[in-house]
């Protein structure tokens, strides 16, 4: 194998709090770095924002510049500021390749990278049909990304929407799970408050439809022995505890809020849902099969992943059924050698998305733009 020299690689994303997309850049400056790279983490806000930890080999710069805005005019000052302070940053890099992550910041990064001689990488991380964006990041986007050396999307479902791009433009590399982290010696774990638990995991915000698992969970009354874990922070918390309260199961609901490591009571779980009204990719998902528990989900994706594999590794139903997700959840927590069977499977039907094979994805995209046909690094300056 040739082995390849090493890149000086710049990120940037808004923060490291604990989302799906803060989680995949962690996880990917780890593998880069273990590959070689140099990495450097730029983020628009503060380090009192981060949730997830980097390497001590990553570079890190935080740009202090998170402050909520109000009005066109002041909105526009601080964009302003905020392109200036990027393109000091990537001055200062140096960088033989730029990664930036999320709409606003992507657009923000493609205009302070703009004349300076650096390929520019832009992620899409949510589905842009879905995902509530103003009018003007819309229109920036459409603009901007055309700049953009390429645009990687983590599912064909997301592709297909910046069709409006040439296709040697775009690239789809879906989001690694972390398997060592996975199957490292458990951590600690909650004690899960009953004999058997349904697990879900993710933001609790309306396009999670934990409001639809709960009405679900809740006609399953003949199983006191079952539990509902949400594992997960947000705006909806006391909209879904409400919800619970008026649902009466209470009792049999609980909401623990974001762990720092979910691991180790994911597997002490014995079923996962993931019931979204609208997914790009699904990284709860993967992290639950790479656990070993069987998944009921809903098909919630402009076009499917992949991911759940019918009556493989779990069950599908359609999305904002009700009556369909309680039947699925009735089904396999009545049915012990049925979730057993799909559990055996779940693990190793996911190998495409550990993190190595990911992060090579990741390496020959970044080696191909920061290296044109003759090999050459770009002078970015």
């Amino acid at each position: 194998m040739v082995r390849r020299a090493p890149l000086q690689i710049l990120t940037v994303i808004p923060s490291l709090s604990g989302g799906g997309a803060e989680r995949v850049l962690a996880l990917l400056s780890r593998g880069l770095t273990a590959l070689g790279h140099r990495v450097t983490v730029v983020t628009i806000f503060g380090e009192d924002h981060d949730f997830y930890d980097l390497p001590e080999e990553v570079g890190r710069v935080a740009l202090n510049l998170g402050k909520t805005t109000v009005g066109p005019v002041e909105k526009l000052r601080y964009a302003g500021k905020r392109i200036s302070a990027l393109r000091r940053a990537i001055g200062a890099a140096r960088p033989d390749v730029v990664v930036a992550f999320m709409t606003e910041t992507n657009v923000l990064t493609l205009l302070a990278a703009r004349r300076l001689r650096v390929p520019v990488v832009v992620t899409e991380h949510a589905d842009p049909r879905k995902k509530r964006t103003p009018r003007v990041w819309k229109m920036l986007r459409r603009l901007s990304y055309r700049l953009a050396s390429r645009v990687v999307s983590v599912s064909d479902g997301v592709d297909q929407y910046f069709d409006w791009l040439p296709a040697s433009r775009r690239t789809v590399i879906a989001n690694p799970v972390d398997r060592a982290a996975i199957d490292a010696p458990e951590g600690d774990a909650l004690p899960l408050r009953w004999p058997r638990t349904v697990a879900a995991m993710g933001r609790l915000e309306p396009e999670k439809g934990y409001d639809l698992l709960l009405r679900a969970f809740a006609r399953i009354a003949g199983l006191p022995d079952w539990g509902l874990l949400i594992l997960g922070e947000g705006s909806q918390r006391a909209k879904l505890e409400s919800l619970a309260a008026d649902l009466g199961a209470s009792g049999r609901v609980e909401m623990p809020g974001l762990l720092r490591n979910p691991f180790p009571t994911l597997k002490r779980a014995d079923l996962f849902v993931l019931p979204s009204r609208t997914e790009s990719f699904g990284n709860a998902l993967i992290e639950a099969l790479a656990c070993g528990l069987p998944a009921i989900a809903a098909d919630c994706w402009h076009r499917a992943p992949g991911i759940i594999e019918p009556n493989v590794n779990g069950l599908l139903v359609p999305r904002e059924d009700v009556d369909a997700l309680a039947a699925a959840l009735a089904d396999l927590m009545t049915d012990e050698p049925k979730r057993r069977r799909l559990a055996s499977r779940a693990p190793d039907s996911i190998r495409r998305f550990d993190v190595e094979r990911v992060t090579a994805q990741w390496d020959d995209l970044l080696q191909a733009l920061a290296r044109p046909s003759d090999g050459k690094l770009l002078a970015p300056y």
